[in-house]
């Protein structure tokens, strides 16, 4: 079973890296996709080292500190600046909605 060459373009651009750098056809056979994997791993590459030296630059202090606060927003999904007060707000009016409808129900029954 051989691919069509339209699948075999397909292929060739999902596996970017691996294409480009380790198969010794693949930029004969596919000279444009093979542009393309270029550019794309040298982007990357550029990023990767980019956020490396930020990482590096920022205090260590500080970055520890940022990621526990990220890691608690992300485990509570507690936003910053909120105390859960808005929570006990809500609660407490529905609250106080369902006991004045109960003292409505007790003074129908009542008469």
């Amino acid at each position: 079973m051989t691919a069509t060459s339209a699948e075999r373009i397909v292929c060739a651009s999902k596996s970017r890296k691996w294409n480009s750098t380790q198969n010794n056809k693949f930029p004969t056979e596919f000279p444009t996709e093979h542009a393309e994997n270029l550019e794309w791993i040298k982007k990357t590459e550029e990023e990767t080292a980019r956020r490396r030296v930020e990482e590096q630059a920022r205090p260590k202090g500080l970055s520890t500190a940022r990621s526990q606060m990220t890691v608690a927003k992300a485990v509570h999904g507690v936003k910053k600046g909120s105390s859960g007060r808005g929570k006990w707000i809500i609660l407490g009016a529905i609250g106080l909605l369902v006991a004045l409808r109960a003292w409505q129900r007790y003074k129908e029954n009542a008469l």
